[in-house]
Formats: structure tokens, C-alpha cells, sequence
């Protein structure tokens, strides 16, 4: 694919500086394609809890880019993957070392979300091949057979950005997509969830813990992750959308119960000190189309999912990769359109399904029911080659292209 012609702005424009749109970005780059950069917020990144979960497949597309040295200096690495229950004893752990030979990196990282967005736009304004505009808003969208033209707002005014091909990895609520009225079915739960960060000792008051564990229980699922900087609890509540506001005091009291329940009384919840306590809500939602003509989307623009297993922003880089090797190929029209189409299978087939049943699974507040799924975990467990299969699923090996 040609770099820049017929009055082009850039072979490849990308709409959304977060970690799709910037791993797209560089991806491009690094396969000798200019790229322009659009991003509707300002040049900041702030410490807030998002993702953290870097799967092992992740970690060998951010070797590829030579961005995984400092992920691997810094992140926890996870070599065993816990289930638990709070009133329960029994326990299954997942041995990460089955991976080996399948994966570079036979291990899950653990790395704030916003250090690899940090990271990602430190290794851009090195790159000479992207332009980055911040503050940028796109209001407007048009293409024919041979380009795509954007409109977008900004400080100076308004100004028009050519490109031979568009990516929109502008989240949740893209502007692209709604520019191309693509449809984006699916659901909202019912149930916010609470993430808190916290830096109290968990590990010196449960036995055998390592740094992910996934609990069940009285109140849905309960889990602890930890970073370089921080303990993450994620839990599930009974609060409505429409009964959450700000005056909720902290700690929720869901998150009070369910962590005396995992300290045994030991310290009162509500002593412990909280960095963060946010509540949000979660969806599964996956577009119509991920290409439109000359446009594709990525990540949170193409598929929402839950956060329980961690596959939201790992499936968004692979999405990012998976379109830099198309659009940098010889036949870039072709490799959109396999693109959109594998890509698209990979959110329908395997991260609905999963994401879905994870939630589900963990979600089951009956004890029997609980128990029953702990059971079944266990035996997959004690087997090498189900824990193995286990793993490679809960890792997204084989379906990141």
C-alpha cells in the first residue's frame, strides 16, 4: 500500500487515541504507513482504574512493536488463575506454565491500563510516520470509492482530513460509527458493578493468595487483582442505573459485606483505606458491520463486552493488529474485508459467549449452584490437558488474528 497520494492527508486516518487506536497507529507506522491521528479528548492520560488484564498473546504483539520491555519490567505476572468461592472451601487454579509452546509469553500480566496508554503515546511522538491531533472532534463523515474525508472541529476550527482508509477505535460511544449509522445490538446488565482500588494487605490476611483470584458468592461475583501499584476489586451489586448517584457514601455496602466475608472479621471493611470506588455499567454488544466501505472499527467501536476475564481491551489490540497487517498488505481491500469478517466471528463466536458465561457463572448467587460450578472448575483443574484447553480459551490463543 502506497503511503500518501492524490492529495491525501495520510494513507490511514484513526479516530481515538486510547490503546486501539494508538496500537493501530503505530502498527501502521511501523509497516511504512502514514497515519493521521484524531483524538476528541486533550493530550492527557489520567491514573484511573479501566483495564489491567495484558493476556499472553497481548504480550507478544507488544513485543512485536518492541513496547513489551517495559510492560514485563513492571507488570505483576500471573502464573496461576484462582476460583473461589467466600463461603466455600473448595478452590480450582489454573497452571499458566501449560501455555508453554504455545505462546512467547506463557504468563498473564497484570499492568494499569493507563501506564500502556502512557507508554503507547510516548512511543507515537517518536514515530515520524503519525500525526497526532488532539482536541479533535469528528462531526462529520463522507467517502467514495477511492477516500474517506472527515470533518473535524477543532480549537483553530474546522478542518478536513483525507485518507485513503479510516479506522474508528473511538470507543464506546463512537462518532464514527454513528456517522455510518452502523446498528450496535446487544444488551446493558440490569446491575451496575463497583470497582475499588485499595492499597490494604490482602495477602497477609488470606491464606494462598495469589495475585488474580476470582471468588463467588452470597452477593455475585467478588474478585482481587493485584497491580504494581494497587489491590483492584471488582464486585457485583444489586444497584440500578437509575438508582446510582453520587451520594452513594463509600464503602458500598456490598463491598462491605462481601470483603468480611473474605477477612473473616478479621479487619472491619469499612477501615479500609479506598483509592478508588466507581461504579459502572457493563454491556455485550457487538456492531453489524466492522467495515463500511473504506472505514473499519476496532475495539469498544466494534464490541462492548463484560470486564469479567479480562477481554475487552485485549481483543481491541488484536482487532488493531489484525487491521494493520491488512491495510499494509498488497491487496488492502481484500484485507479489509477478511478483516471484518474474522474479526467480527471472533466477537459473536468467542468473546460474547464467553464474556456472557463468565458473568453468568459468577453471577449465581444459589450456594448449590456455586458450589456445583467450583466442583466442575476443580476437575478441569486436576486434568492437564482440560486446564490447558481451559487456558488457551480464557487466554484468546488461537483467535487473535
Amino acid at each position: 500500500m502506497s503511503s500518501i497520494n492524490g492529495g491525501l492527508d495520510a494513507a490511514v486516518a484513526v479516530v481515538g487515541a486510547g490503546p486501539v487506536g494508538m496500537f493501530a497507529a503505530l502498527a501502521l507506522a511501523r509497516r511504512g504507513i502514514e497515519v493521521t491521528l484524531v483524538e476528541q479528548g486533550p493530550d492527557e492520560v489520567r491514573s484511573e482504574w479501566r483495564g489491567s488484564t495484558v493476556h499472553p498473546p497481548t504480550v507478544d504483539m507488544l513485543d512485536e512493536l518492541g513496547l513489551a520491555g517495559p510492560v514485563l519490567r513492571e507488570a505483576v505476572r500471573v502464573h496461576e488463575l484462582t476460583f473461589r468461592d467466600l463461603e466455600l472451601e473448595t478452590a480450582a487454579t489454573f497452571d499458566y506454565s501449560l501455555l508453554e509452546g504455545l505462546t512467547a509469553h506463557p504468563y498473564r500480566l497484570q499492568y494499569e491500563q493507563y501506564k500502556l496508554v502512557r507508554q503507547l503515546r510516548d512511543a507515537l511522538a517518536e514515530e515520524a510516520r503519525v500525526d497526532v491531533s488532539f482536541d479533535s472532534a469528528v462531526v462529520g463523515l463522507r467517502q467514495d470509492r477511492d477516500r474517506v474525508e472527515l470533518d473535524v472541529d477543532t480549537a483553530q476550527g474546522r478542518r478536513v482530513v483525507r485518507s485513503a482508509w479510516l479506522v474508528g477505535a473511538d470507543g464506546a460511544h463512537s462518532a464514527v460509527r454513528r456517522l455510518l449509522a452502523v446498528g450496535f445490538p446487544g444488551f446493558t446488565y440490569d446491575f451496575m458493578s463497583l470497582v475499588a482500588a485499595t492499597p490494604f494487605p490482602f495477602e497477609r490476611h488470606v491464606a494462598g493468595l495469589g495475585p488474580v483470584c476470582y471468588w463467588s458468592g452470597p452477593h455475585g461475583r467478588f474478585s482481587l487483582i493485584r497491580t504494581p501499584d494497587t489491590w483492584r476489586t471488582a464486585l457485583s451489586t444489586r444497584t440500578r442505573a437509575e438508582e446510582h448517584d453520587e451520594r452513594i457514601q463509600q464503602p458500598h455496602p456490598e463491598f462491605v459485606a462481601d470483603v468480611e466475608l473474605l477477612l473473616k472479621g478479621a479487619v472491619p471493611a469499612a477501615e479500609i483505606e479506598l483509592t478508588q470506588h466507581q461504579l459502572y455499567r457493563s454491556h455485550q454488544r457487538v456492531a453489524d458491520a466492522f467495515r463500511v466501505g473504506r472505514v473499519l472499527l476496532a475495539g469498544d467501536a466494534a464490541h462492548l463486552s463484560s470486564t469479567t476475564g479480562g477481554m475487552g481491551l485485549n481483543s481491541g489490540i488484536h482487532d488493531a493488529r489484525a487491521l494493520a497487517v491488512a491495510l499494509a498488505s498488497d491487496a488492502p481491500d481484500v484485507g479489509a474485508s477478511v478483516y471484518a469478517e474474522r474479526r467480527r466471528d471472533v466477537a459473536t463466536r468467542v468473546v460474547q459467549p464467553a464474556t456472557t458465561a463468565n458473568r453468568q457463572s459468577v453471577d449465581a448467587l444459589d450456594l448449590e449452584q456455586r458450589g456445583a460450578r467450583l466442583e466442575q472448575l476443580a476437575a478441569l483443574a486436576a486434568s492437564p490437558e482440560a486446564a490447558r484447553s481451559y487456558l488457551v480459551g480464557a487466554s484468546m490463543i488461537g483467535v487473535e488474528h
